[in-house]
C-alpha cells in the first residue's frame, strides 16, 4: 500500500471534494440595486398596463393588415381564375362550333327539304319593232331678205365730239311714209343736234324720224340726214340698223 500523505499535504481542491463543501468568495457581496420610487406603487402599474395595451393594439393592427393583404391576394387570385376560365371557354373549339351552329340555324328551324324545286319557265318578252319615220327633212331656213342699206360716215371729229352723215336706201317693194331709222351706240356716244330728221335717244338706243319734207321713201329711193354727237369711250360706228323695224345691211 502506498503511504498516506499528511493532512497538511492535501490540496484545497481535494479537501473540497472529500468534504463536499462549496467554495466561498472572500470578496464583498454585491449590493442590491436600489429600488426607485417610480418602479413601485399604483403609477408604475398603470404605466405597465398602458404599455401592455399599446403593445396589444399594435399587434391587433398588424394582424388586421395581414388579414387585409391575404384577403386582397385571394380576391386577385379568384378574379384571375375567372378571367382565365372565361377566355379559355370563349376560345375553345367546342364553344365556337356551338356558336356557329346557333347563328346558322335556330333550334326551332324547320329542316330544309332536299327535293329540288323546279324553276318557272321564263316569260317571253314581246319584241317591239320601231318604225323609222319617212317624213322628209325640214327645209333649211332661207336668209331674211335685206330691205334697206345704210351708209354711216363720220365727216369730222374732235376731242369729245364728232359729226356724222347717214344715208338710207329702200331695197324693198313698198313705199315707206313716214320712215324711222334706229341703231345702238356701243361706246356711250350721244346725239346732240340733228338735221333732215328728228332724233331721240334712250340710253345707247337712237331713233331718227323723218322730217315733214322727206317723210316718203319710195322703193329704190335714198334719203339722208346728219347729226352732231358727243363721244364717250371712243367713237366706233354702229353695226346694226333697222328701218321701220326691218333689218338693214351696211352699205
Amino acid at each position: 500500500m502506498g503511504r498516506r500523505r499528511d493532512d497538511d499535504e492535501i490540496s484545497v481542491a481535494e479537501l473540497l471534494r472529500e468534504t463536499g463543501a462549496t467554495p466561498r468568495s472572500l470578496a464583498r457581496e454585491p449590493e442590491a440595486a436600489p429600488v426607485r420610487e417610480e418602479d413601485t406603487g399604483d403609477g408604475y402599474r398603470e404605466r405597465l398596463e398602458q404599455r401592455a395595451r399599446e403593445a396589444a393594439a399594435h399587434q391587433q393592427r398588424a394582424g388586421q393588415r395581414i388579414r387585409w393583404v391575404f384577403a386582397a391576394g385571394g380576391a386577385v387570385v379568384v378574379l384571375g381564375s375567372l378571367v382565365l376560365i372565361a377566355v379559355t371557354s370563349e376560345s375553345s373549339p367546342g364553344r365556337q362550333a356551338a356558336t356557329a351552329a346557333d347563328s346558322l340555324a335556330p333550334a326551332t328551324t324547320t329542316p330544309r327539304s332536299t327535293t329540288p324545286v323546279p324553276k318557272p319557265a321564263p316569260t317571253p318578252i314581246p319584241t317591239v319593232l320601231r318604225q323609222t319615220s319617212s317624213a322628209p327633212p325640214s327645209p333649211t331656213p332661207t336668209a331674211e331678205p335685206v330691205l334697206c342699206t345704210v351708209r354711216y360716215s363720220v365727216t369730222d371729229q374732235w376731242n369729245d365730239g364728232f359729226t356724222a352723215n347717214v344715208t338710207v336706201t329702200d331695197k324693198g317693194g313698198e313705199t315707206r311714209s313716214p320712215w324711222t331709222l334706229t341703231w345702238t351706240f356701243t361706246a356711250g356716244q350721244r346725239v346732240i343736234h340733228s338735221w333732215d330728221g328728228d332724233f331721240g335717244q334712250t340710253g345707247d338706243r337712237v331713233t331718227i324720224t323723218a322730217a315733214s319734207y322727206n317723210a316718203t321713201l319710195a322703193p329704190g329711193a335714198t334719203v339722208g340726214f346728219g347729226f352732231n354727237g358727243a363721244s364717250g369711250r371712243g367713237n366706233p360706228a354702229p353695226a346694226a340698223f333697222a328701218l321701220n323695224g326691218a333689218r338693214c345691211s351696211p352699205a
